[in-house]
Order: structure tokens, then sequence, then C-alpha cells
């Protein structure tokens, strides 16, 4: 199960990976229909203020999940809150105000939607809580898909009834992590048959220590500015409960500023890696040993760097093979001037950046990228990207003249 960010007012924008090679393509180019599904009534709510809290420019997720398995996909959209200008304790979001709730939608039969979330029991969102991401996974193996979001305040684990309502088991489950937490994930690490849960964190930032930069003109400080925070790793007891093992895991061992998260078995070994797209820090790569360790090896196994040996804006992260070679290779977004890395997985444990070679180092020069995906939306046999873009500056049109100030960082 991958997960990632993604941002409001989002532009989006597809490249074609696996065909550059190719003279002509046995099929045309996909067409979407980019209506506004009916029925699908959402506004993301941020909530900008003058103060430039960071937590602004982060929400949020949304999932595809079949809740009711009646084989339609439905859609879960994580919205942000409230945030007063200024914030001041104590911190509440007001998500009780239907207008910063999550969103869940039910798909018809008819290709329309239906609003679900308070029958479904999916509108208390948390007051302390702003939302960025969700996970979506079938943790205790009962045939319906569980949903969990992260929030910068305490995560919430959704546990699916079966019946199309949800309950809050997060205090019973004992994943509420706390902090800022961004994107998250279920995978079965220790290969039991149990999905275990994988959370990243953005930094250690608080409403108390927040600050504004920029000297002209206000803006939001770059990541470096508060320090980095370790990623959580939850193994599934499975009684319905989860046991924090980011300590003995190795996962705690490194701090990093973790946005999207992907997990594949990269190397072969029979067990699942996972990858980490670090803002502003090198890049991890957790190799599963096996015996419910982990390894950070992205800098030895060439994972860690761009090309030209620069520490990456990572956002998000697709784990896939994008050139049917067999091995799961790496591509990462960045933000503008900085191209979207692609790590190809050379066998052997090491992988090679190659933004250049693919033609990302083109393609992604002035877009600011946050989610992906690795698909095939033509039926060629190639896997396309699909990118999520949009910028963490609410006023990024002044800079495109003097160039991108995040890149200084």
């Amino acid at each position: 199960m991958r997960t990632w960010i993604t941002k409001a007012g989002l532009l989006s924008l597809t490249f074609a990976l696996g065909s550059v090679a190719q003279e002509t393509r046995v099929n045309p180019d996909p067409l979407f229909d980019v209506s506004f599904p009916k029925g699908v009534e959402f506004v993301l709510r941020n909530s900008p203020t003058s103060r430039k809290y960071l937590i602004e420019t982060m929400p949020g997720g949304v999932a595809l999940l079949d809740y009711n398995n009646d084989g339609l996909l439905d859609i879960f959209l994580v919205n942000g809150g409230h945030v007063r200008d200024p914030m001041k304790p104590p911190i509440r979001f007001d998500r009780r105000d239907p207008a910063y709730w999550n969103r869940l939608y039910r798909q018809n039969k008819d290709g329309s939607f239906t609003d679900v979330t308070e029958q479904a029991g999916l509108s208390n969102a948390g007051e302390t809580n702003y939302g960025m991401g969700v996970a979506v996974g079938d943790y205790d193996n009962d045939g319906y898909p569980d949903i969990y979001v992260t929030n910068f305040g305490k995560n919430i684990l959704y546990h699916n009834n079966g019946d199309g309502t949800f309950t809050d088991v997060t205090t019973k489950a004992g994943v509420a992590a706390g902090g800022w937490s961004t994107s998250a994930g279920f995978l079965d690490y220790d290969n039991d048959g149990k999905l275990d849960l994988f959370v990243t964190r953005y930094l250690d930032w608080s409403v108390e220590g927040s600050k504004t930069c920029g000297a002209e003109r206000p803006t939001y400080c770059p990541p470096l500015e508060f320090p980095a925070i370790t990623s959580v790793l939850y193994h599934n007891r499975g009684d319905g409960t989860f046991e924090d093992v980011s300590v003995s895991s190795g996962v705690a061992a490194k701090k990093g500023h973790g946005l999207g998260v992907a997990f594949a078995d990269y190397d072969g070994d029979g067990f699942t890696d996972i990858f980490v797209a670090n803002d502003v820090t090198n890049q991890f790569l957790f190799h599963n040993n096996g015996n419910g360790t982990f390894t950070e090896c992205a800098l030895d196994s060439g994972a860690a760097l761009s090309n030209a040996g620069k520490m990456l804006s990572g956002m998000g992260v697709a784990f896939q093979d994008y050139d049917n070679d067999g091995l799961p290779d790496l591509l990462v977004t960045q933000l503008p001037h900085e191209p979207y890395v692609v790590y190809h997985n050379e066998g052997q444990g090491g992988f090679n950046a190659q933004e250049l070679e693919t033609g990302f180092g083109a393609l992604s020069g002035k877009a600011s990228g946050w989610g992906v995906g690795l698909e095939d939306f033509n039926n060629d046999g190639w896997k396309d990207a699909f990118v999520v873009q949009g910028h963490v500056f609410d006023n990024v049109e002044t800079y495109d003249a003097i160039g991108n100030p995040h890149c200084s960082h």
C-alpha cells in the first residue's frame, strides 16, 4: 500500500517513462475526463495566515478504496483545519465545523458520488488535529479496508465495521504517533500475514515555536529552520493492537524531514524494504534485514542524492519497475528548478540517479511535484508517471522572476 501527500489548488502533469527509445507508440496518448465527479463537493481548507504557519503548506491526502465491498471505488479526502491568526493556547482547529471535516464519498452505480461522512462515523477529525495524509489497509484481515489518517497533532485509525460505518480505535490500537505526521503506509515487513504500519514525520515543529522567514516579503520558512525528526514503525500484534518498534527496528536511528513513503523488495530477498522521501535531507532507504531490523543504506546504494550529488527536496515517491527489467526503481518529485530524480535499480542492491537520461531534467525543471504514481495509462506495456503539482508558497508568482527561494536552503 502506497500513500502520498497532495496539496490544494494543484495542477496535474503526465510524463511518459519507458517510451523514450520507441520510434512510434502502439497506442494513442491517454485521454482523461477532467470534469468534477457529480456529488463530490469538497473544498480543502488550509487556512492561510499572515503568520505563515508551516502546516498550512501541507494538507491534504486522498485515498481511493472500496470501503463497502460493492466493487466500486470510493473517495476519502483529508481536510486541513481552521488556523487562527495568530494561534494561541489552547491549540484548536475547529474541526467540529463541517467545513473542516474529512470527507468520504461513496460511489454510486451511475458513477456519481454521495457524501456519507457523517453516517459512516468519520465526521470527528479531532479538535487538536490538522489533517495531512491517509493510508488504507485491512489491518485485522476481516475483509474490509480500514483508514489511517495522519495529522499535525495525533493520528487516527478508523476500523471498518463492515456495515458502512467506522470506529475510531486509535487508543486501543496504540498508533496515535503524535507530532507532525505526513505520509503513512501499511506493509507486512516481517511476512507474518498481518499488515504493519509505517508513518513519516516532517519535522519537530510547534505553533509556539513557529517563525516567519523572508526579509522583504513574509514567507514560509524552509525545513532546515526546524529540527529533523524520526519516522515511526508499528508492528501488528494480531489482536487489534500495534507495538511501536521504531527504536528496536533501527528506524528511529535516522532523523529526517520525511514526506513521501513507498515500499518494495528492491533486492529480491523476500522482505519488503522502505524508502522515505526527505525534504532537504539525504533520502532514506531502509533495507529490511529479515529479522525485524532495518539498515538505512541510501547513500551506499546510490539512492540518497541527485546525479549531481545534491540533497533532494524530496516530496512524493513511487517505488516500481518502470522499465520492465524486473527490478523496482524509484521516482522522487521535487520543487521547481530541482528536477525529479529517477533512481534506476541496477541490481545487486545498487541504484543509479538518472534524472537526465530519463528526460526528467528537462520535463520537470520548472515544475513542483508532490504526489506521484506510475501506471500504464495507455495500455502499451510501459508505466507512465502521473505527478500532482503545487508549491509551498502561496505567493510563488512573486518569486518567479528572481528564482525559487526554497532552493537556497
